[in-house]
Protein backbone atom coordinates (compact mmCIF):
# COMPACT_ATOMS: atom_id res chain seq x y z
CA UNK A 1 0.00 0.00 0.00
CA UNK A 2 2.94 2.62 1.05
CA UNK A 3 4.32 1.91 -2.41
CA UNK A 4 0.94 2.17 -4.00
CA UNK A 5 0.98 5.94 -2.33
CA UNK A 6 4.43 6.72 -3.12
CA UNK A 7 3.90 5.94 -6.83
CA UNK A 8 0.82 8.18 -7.18
CA UNK A 9 2.59 10.42 -5.19
CA UNK A 10 5.31 11.07 -7.71
CA UNK A 11 3.20 10.86 -10.92
CA UNK A 12 1.40 13.91 -8.96
CA UNK A 13 4.51 15.83 -8.63
CA UNK A 14 5.47 14.83 -12.05
CA UNK A 15 2.37 15.89 -13.83
CA UNK A 16 2.37 18.98 -11.82
CA UNK A 17 6.33 19.26 -12.82
CA UNK A 18 5.40 19.17 -16.08
CA UNK A 19 2.31 21.33 -16.49
CA UNK A 20 4.80 24.26 -15.15
CA UNK A 21 7.91 23.40 -17.79
CA UNK A 22 5.17 23.32 -20.33
CA UNK A 23 4.17 27.13 -19.80
CA UNK A 24 7.22 28.03 -19.46
CA UNK A 25 8.07 27.12 -23.08
CA UNK A 26 4.73 27.94 -24.51
CA UNK A 27 4.20 28.11 -27.27
CA UNK A 28 7.13 26.25 -29.02
CA UNK A 29 4.91 25.87 -32.33
CA UNK A 30 1.55 27.00 -33.71
CA UNK A 31 -1.43 27.26 -31.87
CA UNK A 32 -4.84 26.85 -33.21
CA UNK A 33 -8.19 29.40 -32.63
CA UNK A 34 -11.09 27.92 -33.53
CA UNK A 35 -13.97 30.13 -34.53
CA UNK A 36 -17.14 28.70 -33.79
CA UNK A 37 -19.15 31.41 -36.60
CA UNK A 38 -18.61 32.77 -40.04
CA UNK A 39 -15.61 34.82 -41.28
CA UNK A 40 -16.28 38.90 -41.55
CA UNK A 41 -18.79 39.21 -38.74
CA UNK A 42 -17.36 41.05 -35.46
CA UNK A 43 -16.99 37.80 -33.86
CA UNK A 44 -14.17 36.79 -36.23
CA UNK A 45 -12.80 40.13 -36.38
CA UNK A 46 -11.82 40.71 -33.27
CA UNK A 47 -10.08 37.07 -33.08
CA UNK A 48 -8.15 38.07 -36.12
CA UNK A 49 -6.96 41.20 -34.54
CA UNK A 50 -6.20 39.63 -31.14
CA UNK A 51 -4.45 35.90 -32.97
CA UNK A 52 -2.04 38.80 -34.86
CA UNK A 53 -1.25 40.72 -32.03
CA UNK A 54 0.01 37.79 -30.31
CA UNK A 55 1.37 36.12 -32.84
CA UNK A 56 3.54 38.85 -32.83
CA UNK A 57 4.27 38.65 -29.10
CA UNK A 58 5.08 34.47 -28.98
CA UNK A 59 6.58 34.71 -32.09
CA UNK A 60 4.44 31.35 -33.04
CA UNK A 61 1.99 31.56 -36.25
CA UNK A 62 -1.85 32.10 -34.63
CA UNK A 63 -3.60 29.95 -37.25
CA UNK A 64 -7.51 31.10 -36.93
CA UNK A 65 -9.80 28.60 -38.51
CA UNK A 66 -13.65 28.93 -38.90
CA UNK A 67 -15.52 25.75 -38.21
CA UNK A 68 -19.22 26.79 -38.57
CA UNK A 69 -22.70 25.47 -37.89
CA UNK A 70 -25.45 24.93 -35.33
CA UNK A 71 -24.99 28.52 -33.57
CA UNK A 72 -21.56 27.44 -32.57
CA UNK A 73 -21.42 24.25 -31.44
CA UNK A 74 -19.81 21.73 -34.09
CA UNK A 75 -16.62 24.62 -33.58
CA UNK A 76 -16.94 24.39 -29.76
CA UNK A 77 -17.23 20.52 -29.91
CA UNK A 78 -13.57 20.36 -32.18
CA UNK A 79 -12.26 22.03 -29.73
CA UNK A 80 -13.25 20.23 -26.77
CA UNK A 81 -12.10 16.88 -28.37
CA UNK A 82 -8.41 18.16 -28.97
CA UNK A 83 -5.67 17.93 -26.64
CA UNK A 84 -5.81 19.67 -23.33
CA UNK A 85 -2.13 21.55 -24.56
CA UNK A 86 -3.11 25.22 -25.02
CA UNK A 87 -2.72 24.49 -28.70
CA UNK A 88 -5.89 24.09 -29.85
CA UNK A 89 -7.85 27.39 -28.21
CA UNK A 90 -11.45 28.15 -28.80
CA UNK A 91 -13.65 31.96 -29.63
CA UNK A 92 -16.60 31.60 -26.65
CA UNK A 93 -19.55 33.06 -26.98
CA UNK A 94 -22.74 33.20 -24.96
CA UNK A 95 -24.30 31.29 -27.82
CA UNK A 96 -22.47 28.15 -27.46
CA UNK A 97 -21.23 28.25 -24.00
CA UNK A 98 -24.84 28.99 -22.57
CA UNK A 99 -27.50 29.35 -24.58
CA UNK A 100 -26.61 26.25 -26.75
CA UNK A 101 -26.97 24.24 -23.17
CA UNK A 102 -30.77 26.05 -22.39
CA UNK A 103 -31.49 25.80 -25.68
CA UNK A 104 -30.45 22.18 -27.04
CA UNK A 105 -31.54 18.77 -25.92
CA UNK A 106 -28.10 17.22 -26.64
CA UNK A 107 -24.73 18.65 -26.53
CA UNK A 108 -21.84 16.82 -27.64
CA UNK A 109 -19.80 19.08 -24.40
CA UNK A 110 -20.28 19.41 -20.84
CA UNK A 111 -21.07 22.86 -19.08
CA UNK A 112 -17.60 22.55 -17.46
CA UNK A 113 -15.92 21.22 -20.84
CA UNK A 114 -13.69 24.20 -21.30
CA UNK A 115 -11.59 26.58 -18.89
CA UNK A 116 -12.23 30.25 -19.39
CA UNK A 117 -8.92 32.45 -19.86
CA UNK A 118 -10.38 36.16 -20.95
CA UNK A 119 -13.34 38.12 -22.33
CA UNK A 120 -11.98 39.93 -25.66
CA UNK A 121 -14.64 42.11 -25.78
CA UNK A 122 -18.72 42.71 -25.86
CA UNK A 123 -20.63 44.35 -28.02
CA UNK A 124 -24.46 45.58 -26.66
CA UNK A 125 -27.42 45.23 -28.47
CA UNK A 126 -29.94 48.11 -28.90
CA UNK A 127 -33.84 48.32 -29.25
CA UNK A 128 -35.01 49.73 -32.77
CA UNK A 129 -38.76 51.07 -33.61
CA UNK A 130 -39.29 51.86 -37.34
CA UNK A 131 -41.63 54.72 -38.47
CA UNK A 132 -44.77 52.32 -38.51
CA UNK A 133 -45.51 52.36 -34.72
CA UNK A 134 -46.09 55.86 -33.11
CA UNK A 135 -43.75 56.10 -30.10
CA UNK A 136 -40.28 57.34 -29.62
CA UNK A 137 -39.70 56.53 -26.40
CA UNK A 138 -40.11 53.15 -24.05
CA UNK A 139 -42.78 54.03 -22.38
CA UNK A 140 -44.68 55.12 -24.99
CA UNK A 141 -43.90 51.39 -26.78
CA UNK A 142 -45.26 50.15 -23.42
CA UNK A 143 -48.58 52.01 -23.40
CA UNK A 144 -48.81 51.61 -27.17
CA UNK A 145 -48.41 47.55 -26.89
CA UNK A 146 -50.99 47.36 -23.85
CA UNK A 147 -53.70 49.73 -25.92
CA UNK A 148 -52.86 47.31 -29.19
CA UNK A 149 -52.45 43.84 -27.46
CA UNK A 150 -51.14 41.48 -30.55
CA UNK A 151 -50.12 44.00 -32.74
CA UNK A 152 -46.54 44.94 -32.37
CA UNK A 153 -43.62 42.63 -34.12
CA UNK A 154 -40.58 42.10 -33.68
CA UNK A 155 -37.87 40.27 -35.68
CA UNK A 156 -34.68 38.32 -34.58
CA UNK A 157 -31.80 36.37 -36.02
CA UNK A 158 -33.61 33.33 -34.69
CA UNK A 159 -35.11 31.37 -32.14
CA UNK A 160 -32.98 31.60 -28.75
CA UNK A 161 -30.99 34.07 -29.90
CA UNK A 162 -30.41 37.35 -28.20
CA UNK A 163 -32.28 39.27 -30.31
CA UNK A 164 -35.51 37.04 -29.78
CA UNK A 165 -34.29 36.17 -25.93
CA UNK A 166 -33.31 39.93 -24.76
CA UNK A 167 -37.05 41.47 -26.48
CA UNK A 168 -38.79 38.17 -24.07
CA UNK A 169 -36.93 38.93 -21.15
CA UNK A 170 -38.62 42.59 -21.52
CA UNK A 171 -41.82 41.98 -22.96
CA UNK A 172 -41.93 39.58 -19.79
CA UNK A 173 -41.20 41.98 -17.09
CA UNK A 174 -43.20 44.46 -18.84
CA UNK A 175 -46.30 42.59 -18.60
CA UNK A 176 -46.93 43.03 -22.65
CA UNK A 177 -47.55 40.75 -25.52
CA UNK A 178 -45.19 41.20 -28.33
CA UNK A 179 -45.16 38.78 -31.64
CA UNK A 180 -42.40 37.20 -32.38
CA UNK A 181 -40.84 36.65 -36.12
CA UNK A 182 -37.99 34.61 -36.20
CA UNK A 183 -35.40 34.33 -39.65
CA UNK A 184 -32.63 33.01 -40.35
CA UNK A 185 -29.84 34.73 -39.77
CA UNK A 186 -28.84 38.49 -38.35
CA UNK A 187 -28.75 40.32 -42.19
CA UNK A 188 -32.32 39.03 -42.97
CA UNK A 189 -33.52 39.87 -40.44
CA UNK A 190 -32.23 43.42 -40.17
CA UNK A 191 -33.45 43.92 -43.75
CA UNK A 192 -36.66 42.33 -42.68
CA UNK A 193 -37.12 45.11 -39.86
CA UNK A 194 -35.58 48.09 -42.87
CA UNK A 195 -38.77 46.74 -45.08
CA UNK A 196 -41.18 47.65 -42.17
CA UNK A 197 -42.15 43.44 -42.07
CA UNK A 198 -41.75 43.87 -38.06
CA UNK A 199 -41.61 47.16 -35.87
CA UNK A 200 -39.02 46.45 -33.41
CA UNK A 201 -36.09 44.67 -33.51
CA UNK A 202 -33.00 44.30 -30.69
CA UNK A 203 -29.98 44.56 -32.73
CA UNK A 204 -26.04 45.02 -31.78
CA UNK A 205 -24.89 48.22 -32.06
CA UNK A 206 -22.79 48.13 -35.07
CA UNK A 207 -25.76 46.48 -37.33
CA UNK A 208 -28.10 49.05 -35.75
CA UNK A 209 -25.90 52.30 -36.86
CA UNK A 210 -25.81 50.98 -40.27
CA UNK A 211 -29.50 50.32 -40.48
CA UNK A 212 -30.00 53.96 -39.08
CA UNK A 213 -28.42 55.22 -41.86
CA UNK A 214 -29.51 53.35 -44.42
CA UNK A 215 -33.28 53.75 -43.81
CA UNK A 216 -35.27 56.64 -43.02
CA UNK A 217 -37.38 56.86 -39.94
CA UNK A 218 -35.41 54.61 -37.58
CA UNK A 219 -35.69 55.42 -33.48
CA UNK A 220 -33.17 54.25 -31.01
CA UNK A 221 -35.32 53.49 -28.09
CA UNK A 222 -33.28 51.69 -25.10
CA UNK A 223 -29.74 50.26 -24.87
CA UNK A 224 -30.02 46.80 -23.29
CA UNK A 225 -26.47 47.23 -21.49
CA UNK A 226 -25.01 48.18 -18.38
CA UNK A 227 -24.11 51.61 -19.50
CA UNK A 228 -24.90 54.46 -22.60
CA UNK A 229 -22.85 54.20 -25.09
CA UNK A 230 -20.48 56.38 -27.06
CA UNK A 231 -22.38 55.93 -30.94
CA UNK A 232 -25.42 56.65 -28.99
CA UNK A 233 -25.18 58.76 -26.30
CA UNK A 234 -28.74 60.40 -25.91
CA UNK A 235 -30.15 56.96 -25.64
CA UNK A 236 -31.08 55.63 -22.28
CA UNK A 237 -30.56 51.93 -20.71
CA UNK A 238 -33.23 50.08 -20.26
CA UNK A 239 -31.94 49.70 -16.73
CA UNK A 240 -32.35 53.74 -16.60
CA UNK A 241 -36.17 52.70 -17.66
CA UNK A 242 -36.72 50.26 -15.03
CA UNK A 243 -35.92 47.67 -15.91
CA UNK A 244 -32.33 46.49 -14.80
CA UNK A 245 -32.54 43.02 -15.87
CA UNK A 246 -32.53 43.65 -19.75
CA UNK A 247 -29.13 43.39 -20.57
CA UNK A 248 -28.50 41.57 -23.71
CA UNK A 249 -24.93 41.75 -25.62
CA UNK A 250 -22.63 39.34 -27.64
CA UNK A 251 -19.73 38.44 -25.90
CA UNK A 252 -16.67 36.63 -27.29
CA UNK A 253 -13.54 35.46 -24.83
CA UNK A 254 -11.23 33.05 -25.64
CA UNK A 255 -11.00 29.57 -23.88
CA UNK A 256 -9.22 26.07 -23.69
CA UNK A 257 -10.25 22.70 -23.38
CA UNK A 258 -10.54 21.49 -19.96
CA UNK A 259 -7.57 19.70 -18.18
CA UNK A 260 -5.45 22.36 -20.14
CA UNK A 261 -2.06 23.36 -17.73
CA UNK A 262 -2.74 26.12 -15.05
CA UNK A 263 0.42 27.75 -16.26
CA UNK A 264 -0.53 27.90 -19.51
CA UNK A 265 -3.67 29.10 -19.33
CA UNK A 266 -1.85 32.29 -16.64
CA UNK A 267 0.34 32.73 -19.96
CA UNK A 268 -2.54 33.21 -22.42
CA UNK A 269 -4.32 35.79 -20.24
CA UNK A 270 -1.25 37.70 -19.18
CA UNK A 271 -0.47 37.71 -23.12
CA UNK A 272 -3.91 38.30 -24.22
CA UNK A 273 -4.92 41.08 -21.81
CA UNK A 274 -1.03 42.76 -23.19
CA UNK A 275 -2.48 42.34 -26.72
CA UNK A 276 -5.63 44.11 -26.23
CA UNK A 277 -3.99 47.03 -25.32
CA UNK A 278 -2.27 47.51 -28.63
CA UNK A 279 -3.34 50.62 -30.15
CA UNK A 280 -3.94 49.33 -33.39
CA UNK A 281 -6.15 46.45 -31.78
CA UNK A 282 -7.77 48.46 -29.72
CA UNK A 283 -8.94 51.42 -32.32
CA UNK A 284 -10.28 48.40 -34.40
CA UNK A 285 -12.66 46.80 -31.78
CA UNK A 286 -13.50 50.31 -30.49
CA UNK A 287 -14.66 51.20 -33.88
CA UNK A 288 -16.78 47.97 -34.60
CA UNK A 289 -18.81 49.54 -31.40
CA UNK A 290 -17.14 46.74 -29.20
CA UNK A 291 -15.92 47.16 -25.67
CA UNK A 292 -13.05 45.99 -25.09
CA UNK A 293 -13.10 43.61 -21.74
CA UNK A 294 -9.75 41.56 -20.77
CA UNK A 295 -11.53 39.89 -17.82
CA UNK A 296 -9.75 37.46 -15.60
CA UNK A 297 -10.53 33.83 -15.60
CA UNK A 298 -12.59 33.76 -12.67
CA UNK A 299 -14.56 37.12 -13.60
CA UNK A 300 -15.04 35.25 -17.32
CA UNK A 301 -16.25 32.08 -15.36
CA UNK A 302 -18.43 34.03 -13.18
CA UNK A 303 -20.12 35.57 -15.80
CA UNK A 304 -20.90 32.53 -17.48
CA UNK A 305 -22.54 31.48 -14.50
CA UNK A 306 -24.33 34.20 -14.06
CA UNK A 307 -25.72 34.00 -17.59
CA UNK A 308 -26.85 30.86 -17.29
CA UNK A 309 -28.91 31.78 -14.17
CA UNK A 310 -30.62 34.90 -15.56
CA UNK A 311 -31.17 32.90 -18.75
CA UNK A 312 -32.83 29.51 -17.65
CA UNK A 313 -35.74 30.41 -15.94
CA UNK A 314 -36.74 32.57 -18.66
CA UNK A 315 -35.79 29.81 -21.93
CA UNK A 316 -37.89 27.08 -19.11
CA UNK A 317 -40.91 29.20 -18.48
CA UNK A 318 -41.60 29.79 -22.43
CA UNK A 319 -40.34 26.05 -23.14
CA UNK A 320 -37.90 28.18 -25.79
CA UNK A 321 -36.29 25.54 -27.98
CA UNK A 322 -33.30 25.65 -30.53
CA UNK A 323 -34.88 25.49 -34.48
Amino acid sequence: MNKVRQMLASAAVSMVLAGAAMGQDYPNKNVRLIVPFPAAGATDITARLVANQLSKQWGQTIIVENRTGASGVIGSEAVARSPADGYTLLLGTLAANVMAHLLRENVPYGRDAFVPITILGSTPNLLLASSAIPIKTLKELVDYTKANPGKVRYGSAGIGLSGHLGVALFAQEARIDLIHVPYRGSAPSVEAFARGEVELTLALVPESSNTMKSTAGIKPIAMAADKRSDKFPDTPTFAELGYPNVQVYALSGLMAPKGTPQTVIDKIYKDTVMALKDPAVAERMTSLGIDIVGSTPAEFDKLLKDEFARWEPLIRANNIKAE
